[in-house]
């Protein structure tokens, strides 16, 4: 099936429209507050000055990463329980209350886990290899939050194969839907940034300002978030209706 990028963007506002203010008390919960406690307690990563090389961001970003290891796979393990119970408040056939969703999202999880890390391993192979098949592949797996909150589906495998079948035939219109909403993202984030930046530092201390900012990056991010994940939901929600689930 084509897909229809106006038809997916006008879903995935609508979505967010319906039900704003369950999706604002989520995402605050579960994707916002666990952010901006992430970015408050855990140091910031020391900036490389001078000709650093691929190879020492490479290796400064690894050392970052085993130090802290554990705080940020909490920190990405709320956030992905907080978006499958999203997700499934807005895809789940069964319409689910706030509780069940919650439910849902909870037996979702490890699968979900487990196709994030496999994901995260076939994407950085592509972008290893050449750029634009890394880009490509997230385009294609861009249903596997949607399957697994959607689908009674528990193996992680099977949920990156459903995304794969998915989006056949729409790696690259995905690519441009994404590519636009990031590049309107990032232009946004920089202005609103830059005046909060500025503001801040001229009118509180240096530790409130810096929290002012981790807050307003935060609320940038989040919404960033929340537009994608509509915008999965919108996807899946558009070629899943052309296709039935697996059993």
């Amino acid at each position: 099936m084509r897909l229809d990028l106006s038809r997916t963007w006008t879903d995935a506002a609508g979505m967010i429209r319906a039900n704003l203010d369950v999706v604002s008390g989520l995402a605050g919960m579960f994707v916002l507050l666990p952010g901006i406690l992430s970015a408050w307690l855990l140091p910031e990563p020391v900036a490389k000055h001078g000709k650093a090389t691929l190879s020492d961001l490479l290796a400064a970003n690894s050392a970052y990463v085993s130090a802290h290891w554990p705080s940020m796979a909490m920190s990405a393990i709320i956030v992905a329980f907080g978006s499958l119970a999203l997700l499934a408040l807005l895809i789940h056939r069964s319409r689910p209350t706030v509780a069940e969703a919650l439910r849902i999202a909870l037996f979702a999880l490890p699968a979900y886990v487990l196709a994030n890390l496999l994901q995260s391993m076939i994407v950085l192979g592509g972008l290893m290899a050449l750029v634009l098949p890394g880009v490509y592949l997230i385009a294609r797996m861009i249903c596997i939050a949607p399957v697994a909150a959607a689908e009674s589906q528990r193996n992680p495998v099977m949920i990156l194969m459903r995304s794969f079948a998915l989006t056949r035939g729409n790696g690259w219109r995905i690519v441009l839907l994404l590519a636009v909403i990031l590049a309107v993202a990032v232009v946004l984030t920089s202005a609103i940034s830059s005046v909060a930046g500025i503001t801040a530092k001229l009118l509180l201390p240096p530790d409130l300002a810096r929290l002012a900012l981790i807050i307003v990056s935060g609320l940038a991010e989040t919404a960033l978030a929340v537009v994608l994940l509509a915008v999965s939901a919108a996807v899946y929600h558009q070629v899943g209706s052309a296709e039935p689930a697996p059993h």
